[in-house]
């Protein structure tokens, strides 16, 4: 379970203060401070273009953004707000303030999408790591988290599912070694993305290596019908947003989010 006030202290990022400086630091409260938060989330590679693919790369995106959104139901919850380390030292003064933050973190969320046929079209999960390394200095201009060094996939599978109602994608961490154990990738339910993230920061913070909770053993062929068990220690966040939700609002076209 990562606390909201681990997430906003992610993504607060304002400019560093000179040696010495007597004033006092910036308060993160302050509406004119705003600019000084980050975005977060995920950079989403996209490797298939065939027959139907531009919808259901649509949908996919919008079902992330509003799986994404609904899943931080569970902050919402009184007894969830009273886990977090930050509320139970006082940090937080009234239950306002939380909202606060938690007001900030759900609008910070961001895909940035990445599609380009000619470079991408039928890239392998190597290839893709490739790529990444390449352009991990822009994702970290871009976003808090992307130290993490994982992307989002959809590849041919993961978009010819979406039709038959599978809403996952391919979670890939590019800087993964074989001696990390696994196959560096998995699937992950696109209501389980808010939970993932918040996975990465907790291990990071902790020191705890992030491929531990890729339990998968088998062959890499496994891992296309493999979906990715979550971080046992977190409440399941995917319970506040399932994929038949995101579905009747892709129907909709209910999505609100850039």
């Amino acid at each position: 379970m990562t606390d909201l006030s681990w997430m906003i202290d992610c993504v607060w990022r304002p400019p560093k203060r000179p040696l010495g400086a007597k004033t006092p630091p910036l308060d993160k409260t302050l509406p004119e401070n705003l600019k000084y938060y980050k975005y977060w989330g995920f950079t989403i590679y996209r490797t298939y273009y065939g027959p139907s693919s531009d919808e259901h790369w649509e949908t996919l995106l919008g079902a992330i953004r509003q799986q994404t959104r609904l899943a931080f139901g569970y902050y919402e919850v009184e007894w969830f707000r009273k886990k977090d380390k930050a509320w139970q030292k006082r940090r937080y003064t009234s239950a306002a303030e939380y909202d606060r933050d938690l007001s900030i973190i759900k609008d910070l969320f961001r895909l940035f999408p990445r599609e380009h046929p000619s470079l991408l079209s039928g890239l392998s999960i190597e290839g893709v790591r490739e790529i990444c390394l390449q352009e991990h200095s822009e994702a970290e201009e871009k976003m808090a988290g992307a130290d993490f060094n994982f992307v989002l996939v959809a590849d041919e599978a993961v978009l010819n599912g979406i039709p038959h109602g599978e809403f996952a994608v391919k979670a890939v961490g590019y800087d993964w070694d074989k001696l990390d154990g696994g196959w560096g990738w998995e699937r992950v339910s696109t209501g389980s993305l808010l939970e993932f993230w918040g996975m990465l920061l907790e291990f990071r913070e902790s020191g705890i290596g992030k491929y531990y909770t890729f339990q998968y053993e088998g062959p890499v062929e496994g891992l296309e019908s493999y979906l990715w068990a979550g971080n046992l220690s977190a409440p399941r966040f995917e319970r506040c947003s399932q994929p038949q939700t995101a579905q009747r609002e892709v129907g909709a076209k209910g999505f609100t989010f850039d």
